[in-house]
């Protein structure tokens, strides 16, 4: 699949038997599909047309309750890039059409279109849309992403007219899976809006209950497919329900790179079934351009849905069944652990004030694991920020986003015996809440490891020397810390970084500029001296004058 966020992918082979249409006119059947393996996680593949492309235009389609559903409840997942909202009461899409994007022959449908979307998604509560996990995967990517309902057309050459209060932002990621998790297959977000929807708009009803659909039951897709404005299927069969695993069905959807994350609906009551999530090849070359891929309604692999219950079970489980519209009649979640105590709080300045606090007493050596992701039975409805401090009030851990969303996780390593509290809040001045799980592994005394980490973005620091963005530090004496933009698990950085550490004292320590190996990113190393141990700083920035950004990782062992 053609994913702007991702580039260029290549189709993995998938069962015993391939569309080639690349090579021939037509495709055989697909054989083996019960066996064949899962596609592997995270790739994002293209779709396809099978037989007749029945593809509409929301105002060509005949049915009344599918176009209510393309003009209420389905948005297009945008970069702010992606549109001009220079008039907030004509919002344009300057990009490239689907033709020239593409290269397609004039026999091809469409060519005139916009592609302005990369993924889609189904207005499902109030403030929560229902899309792909692949097409959100982190906070940085819910930041940068912008949820744009009424981008269709309601007559042939025009489009529906946006303005920006029919563009959403993504506040958080409330609940998202992208794994294979109890031998399921999963692959689904489901995001907070910045405010609620409705009533402008009205969320789709979806689909109840944990079972399978039904072999050649009708099923109808609404999106954005190759990112052009929201065209209707409602020609597609389900192939293979996956009845065993109920992760997700196999069907005939004529659908494309775009329609990731487009709602699938069931057509005997027009609820959403599922979440497009994968499928064939979008176009192959003819001649000197390109056209659809077509294949027989029983041929090639068919299209992934993922079943939409695993997602509301998701998000029911981590807002406390906080959705009359989706959680009503759902057993209610499983108690919190013991280890674990709720929590909800707003303009907590990223967890430094107004926190809700849990004190602990843990022996030196104990490895403790704490967070509103990460840890089992951990809930969250935001974006947390948790810090730990030991007896005398030091911070000696803290995380704002981990886990491939907006929870946060902490892993450190005692290394005396004593209290500890951790303060759960919210990042910068939002509100939130969830439930903090902590787990404590006995360990050695001065065994064990801490890690950390922390966001930075930076601008004339004169080579970390001043405008710095610094985070403080607890080591002893023999300790070795190795933080860096590169080289650390989960360090990275944007531009040429450039990064210092200080002593106790105000004194420089060490610093790095280039680390070897890393291009033009930092990697140092440094081992506590006898009777240097106290509180360090990790001072982040530029090489210069340069602006840069990144992520400093850091273990101390």
């Amino acid at each position: 699949m053609r994913h702007p966020r991702f580039g260029w992918t290549a189709r993995p082979l998938v069962g015993a038997l391939m569309c080639t249409l690349t090579l021939a006119a037509g495709c055989g059947p697909a054989e083996g599909l019960d066996e064949a393996p899962a596609p592997e996680l995270g790739e994002k593949q293209s779709e396809v047309v099978y037989g007749t492309d029945n593809r509409q235009d929301v105002y060509a389609h005949p049915n009344a309750t599918l176009r209510l559903r393309a003009q209420q409840a389905t948005v297009a997942l945008m970069n702010p890039s992606d549109f001009n909202a220079t008039n907030p009461n004509n919002v344009t899409f300057p990009g490239s059409t689907l033709g020239s994007s593409y290269n397609l022959c004039t026999t091809e449908r469409f060519r005139d279109d916009p592609t302005a979307a990369f993924c889609s998604g189904t207005l499902i509560d109030d403030d929560l849309v229902l899309t792909a996990g692949h097409c959100v995967t982190s906070a940085a990517d819910c930041t940068n992403t912008r949820l744009v309902f009424n981008y269709y057309r309601p007559a042939a050459g025009t489009l529906q007219p946006v303005t920006t209060a029919d563009i959403f932002s993504c506040t958080s990621i409330v609940a998202r899976q992208q794994a294979t998790v109890n031998g399921q297959n999963l692959d689904f977000a489901v995001l907070r809006l910045d405010r609620a929807a409705t009533p402008r708009f009205t969320p789709a009803p979806v689909r109840t209950g944990n079972t399978a659909l039904t072999a050649g039951q009708n099923v109808a897709v609404i999106g954005s497919g190759s990112g052009i404005p929201f065209k209707i299927d409602s020609g597609g069969a389900v192939r293979d329900t996956r009845s065993g695993t109920l992760d997700y069905f196999i069907a005939t959807t004529d659908t494309f790179g775009g329609n990731s994350g487009s709602g699938v609906y069931e057509t005997s009551g027009y609820t959403v079934a599922g979440i497009l999530v994968r499928g064939e090849t979008d176009y192959v070359t003819s001649g000197s351009c390109r056209v659809v891929n077509v294949c027989t309604e029983t041929g090639c692999r068919g299209e992934d849905v993922t079943y939409v219950f695993p997602a509301v079970r998701a998000l029911c489980t981590a807002t406390n069944n906080g959705s009359a519209r989706l959680c009503t009649g759902l057993p209610p979640p499983p108690p919190p652990p013991a280890n674990s105590y709720a929590y909800t709080a707003t303009n907590t300045n990223s967890a430094q004030q107004n926190t809700v606090n849990k004190t602990l007493t843990f022996a030196a050596g104990d490895v403790v694991e704490l967070g509103t992701c990460g840890v089992d039975g951990a809930t969250l409805d935001g974006d947390s920020f948790l810090r730990l401090n030991n007896g005398a009030g030091t911070e000696v851990a803290s995380n704002d986003d981990s886990c491939g969303g907006r929870g946060s996780y902490i892993k450190y390593t005692v290394p005396a015996a004593g209290s500890f509290t951790i303060r759960g809040g919210c990042y910068s001045s939002g509100s939130c809440g969830g439930t903090v799980v902590w787990k404590v592994t006995p360990g050695t005394p001065g065994g064990g490891g801490t890690s950390g980490s922390f966001a930075f973005n930076a601008s004339n620091t004169n080579s970390a020397q001043q405008n710095t963005v610094n985070k403080d530090v607890t080591l002893a004496a023999g300790q070795v810390i190795k933080l860096g933009t590169c080289t650390v698990a989960g360090g990275s950085g944007t531009g040429d970084t450039y990064l210092r550490l200080y002593g106790p004292s105000g004194t420089q320590a060490a610093f790095n500029d280039d680390g070897s190996g890393c291009g033009t990113l930092s990697y140092l190393t440094y081992t506590v001296p006898a009777g240097a141990g106290g509180t360090y700083q990790v001072r982040a920035g530029c090489y210069s004058s340069n602006s840069c950004s990144g992520t400093v990782a850091y273990t101390i062992q």
